[in-house]
């Protein structure tokens, strides 16, 4: 059933993936911020992991004792079904969000939010490389990857209401769009030369939107790739 929230924005941080391992967000410094501050992981947030698990209610609950508001984009490494198990969705600052227990908030592939002035667009996902190792709905999902009903749902939210035409002026990511993959594997290190479809669905993205500035994680390592993209990992980015 969706409801909806209201919460008013002061501030917009980001950071890259954290693997369950929320020390990176217990150590900020939040003596001067407030719930209208928002930390966004980008993907690969991985606090939700176990099955019907006190330690991921456990860790959700310090996460929402910081004076700062929590909030993910998915990844590829994340339990997709205890997710949406344990999220509701609400209605919140122009798009669909999952809440989470102790009001952790899952920003949800497709939408469109409207944040301190800002039309930011989301769609998490990645295709993971690894998948042949790991155990189909223990440590892999198959939700992880990118669909076509994403896109159409961000193509929807694109075009509705009075904006400029189809611009964007932040788009929040996990992987990055299939065009600038060869550079990102570049400053990566990796050179397997092969793109995802998940990868070429961040491409439809970009190719149907005017996108001022591109944040995405997934690949370790904090690198800004040009004037649009910027690949975050275990910096702290302020954005507004």
């Amino acid at each position: 059933m969706k409801g909806s929230v209201g919460m008013s924005i002061n501030s917009v941080y980001l950071t890259g993936d954290i693997h369950g391992d929320i020390r990176r967000l217990l150590r900020i410094d939040d003596e001067q911020m407030t719930k209208e501050d928002i930390i966004i992981v980008l993907g690969d947030f991985g606090v939700v992991w176990e099955e019907n698990s006190n330690r991921t209610l456990t860790l959700l609950e310090l996460l929402s004792e910081k004076n700062f508001t929590t909030a993910f984009v998915d990844g590829n490494h994340e339990n997709f079904k205890e997710i949406k198990k344990l999220e509701s969705i609400v209605y919140w600052n122009g798009g669909y969000v999952g809440v989470l227990p102790f009001g952790i908030i899952h920003l949800l592939r497709g939408e469109i939010y409207n944040l301190g002035g800002k039309r930011i667009g989301v769609c998490g996902g990645a295709n993971s490389v690894d998948k042949a190792w790991r155990k189909e709905n223990s440590s892999w999902w198959a939700e992880e990857e990118i669909s076509e009903d994403d896109i159409k749902n961000f193509k929807v939210n694109l075009n509705n209401g009075n904006y400029r035409e189809n611009k964007i002026d932040i788009m929040l990511s996990h992987d990055a769009p299939a065009n600038i993959i060869p550079v990102v594997k570049l400053y990566s290190g990796i050179n397997d030369g092969a793109i995802s479809n998940s990868q070429k669905q961040l491409d439809k993205i970009d190719q149907m939107a005017d996108i001022s500035k591109w944040y995405f994680g997934h690949w370790h390592i904090d690198t800004v790739i040009n004037e649009k993209f910027t690949c975050l990992y275990k910096s702290i980015i302020k954005i507004i």
